[in-house]
């Protein structure tokens, strides 16, 4: 049973010396960045979340497909780590419980077919045993891993009396939890792809408090940390990982050697905000809903003091038909590449072996489809890619510029080799603009954009002096120019081209205007980054 871990553990620090990775490891933070410990350049974190931690144990599709293929389009897919989940039983009641005997107890014959047909070598593994084979498989196609604490009972998480929300609760002893954060820390202290350890995800329910919110994240903080040293320790809030404000009076204090680092969750119906999101104007949605990001988890990148936030959790129902998480995720895009945040989505997994009593139970949040062999969404996949490189980056020597961004397509105003505009990659030629004096010049030459009257794309001229060149903010989100107060608008579905046609909803008309403003949405991101 030991011999097949043992193996996969040579192999992988063997193949791991022959790489060249971007960065090296371990891990470390600098003011408000994560960055290689070594160099001290920015790593950004972009990755998915991967679930381990309910009835099997076991992480969620190995039924569907063989664990080398699924890391490997992880990986080709753009998402440098996984965070993946474990229940603190795993390792303190059920460390020598087998995969076979844990899917037996459930009687889930039918995933153990599936296991046995796609991965065969994990069932006589023990749980144990099955994560780090996991862990090493990731780490063999360069994905990295946080290891995520995230319930005790290996249940569905989370609601607030679930018994596994604060500690204190039925089976949340802290105890037993920080045995199992120091085993876990003892267990991958010489595995590098291993680059963070959480100490509770969600906390929540009614005996939540600050007070004790401090005296045991610092006690699981100092734990991990003394067993094993290298990895980041990341810390999530309360009522749901939605709340950090309190450090606004009391500051955590924590020293880890530059390890620490904040996590923060949101969806579109976090703090039950969905029918938010579905009857006010989409403008002031969004403003809302980011000033209380802002207020409780983002203010910690700011200030005299800034520290590394990471948002660890969001997602949306991959289906497409949910307008709440469509509208939710064009906002949070914009959020995400404004302040240019490491993140997870939710999550890899199409399927649970068994979730709240249902088994092969869909999860539509899934970026992969029920059968763990291709993308289930891939228009939102490829807006996600506009996030997974770095925007800024306080190491580059990149002249500072702004990139025009269009979080609807996820794409950014380009242009090409001809100076013809077109919506491309945010990562591609031609995409670096200076916004000075009411002016979007392409940086470097004496072009800027111009608009050409209603329902006409944009194009570039020379005469940058005229109204028409100038261009103004009509809201937190849309741009117009100066003579006609058209803004920019962009489609696909109407027209392949950037137009600028009349402005939907701008700050000025009335709260109670229901068009959907953002095909209309342009923001100037400020980015130094290759």
């Amino acid at each position: 049973m030991q011999s097949c871990v043992v193996i996969v553990y040579f192999i992988t620090h063997f193949f791991l010396s022959f790489t060249t990775p971007t960065h090296s490891l371990p891990l470390s933070t600098k003011s408000r960045w994560i960055v290689d410990d070594i160099t001290g350049k920015r790593v950004k974190l972009a990755g998915l979340n991967w679930a381990g931690h309910v009835g099997p144990m076991l992480p969620e599709g190995l039924d569907k497909r063989p664990l080398t293929e699924i890391a490997k389009h992880i990986a080709l897919t753009g998402f440098n780590n996984v965070r993946l989940t474990y229940a603190t039983y795993m390792y303190t009641r059920h460390a020598n419980l087998t995969v076979l005997e844990s899917f037996q107890n459930l009687g889930l014959e039918s995933a153990i077919r599936g296991i046995r047909i796609n991965n065969p070598f994990l069932l006589d593994l023990t749980l144990v045993e099955a994560h780090m084979t996991v862990v090493d498989v990731l780490a063999l196609n360069g994905v990295m891993v946080l290891l995520d604490c995230q319930v005790s009972e290996p249940i569905w998480c989370c609601g607030d009396n679930d018994g596994n929300g604060f500690w204190g609760d039925r089976d949340f002893q802290p105890e037993e939890w920080l045995r199992a954060l120091t085993i876990v820390a003892a267990l991958y202290q010489h595995n590098p792809m291993v680059i963070a350890m959480s100490l509770r995800n969600e906390l929540r329910g009614p005996r939540q408090n600050p007070e004790d919110w401090y005296y045991h994240v610092r006690k699981g903080a100092k734990a991990i940390h003394k067993t094993n040293p290298n990895v980041l320790v990341v810390v999530s809030g309360l009522s749901y990982d939605l709340d950090l404000s309190f450090l606004k009076k009391k500051p955590l204090r924590l020293r880890l050697d530059n390890k620490l680092v904040y996590e923060a969750h949101r969806y579109a119906f976090s703090k039950g905000d969905s029918d938010e999101w579905l009857h006010q104007p989409l403008n002031q949605v969004c403003d809302s809903i980011t000033r209380d990001i802002n207020n409780s988890s983002t203010f910690l990148i700011k200030g005299p003091n800034p520290a590394p936030l990471y948002i660890t959790e969001f997602g949306i129902n991959m289906e497409g038909t949910n307008q709440a998480d469509n509208d939710f995720f064009t906002c949070f895009l914009l959020y995400l590449a404004e302040n240019d945040l490491d993140w997870n989505l939710w999550a890899v997994q199409g399927s649970y072996y068994i979730r709240l009593g249902r088994q092969d139970d869909e999860e539509k949040y899934a970026l992969f489809n029920h059968n763990m062999t291709s993308i289930r969404n891939p228009q939102f996949h490829q807006k996600l890619v506009s996030i997974q490189g770095k925007i800024q980056d306080p190491y580059s020597a990149v002249t500072r510029h702004e990139r025009i961004f269009h979080p609807k397509s996820g794409a950014c105003i380009s242009v090409d080799e001809k100076l013809e505009l077109e919506s491309s990659g945010c990562h591609s030629f031609g995409r670096h603009w200076r916004y000075h004096n009411n002016v979007i010049r392409l940086l470097g030459t004496e072009f800027c954009l111009t608009s050409a009257g209603e329902g006409r794309p944009v194009i570039l001229t020379k005469d940058c002096s005229l109204r028409k060149s100038m261009w103004k903010s009509v809201s937190n989100y849309q741009l117009a120019n100066y003579r006609d107060n058209l803004c920019l608008h962009y489609d696909p579905a109407y027209s392949e081209k950037i137009l600028t046609t009349e402005c939907i909803c701008p700050d000025d008309d009335s709260s109670g205007c229901q068009e959907n403003p953002s095909s209309q949405w342009f923001k100037l991101i400020t980015s130094n980054a290759k």
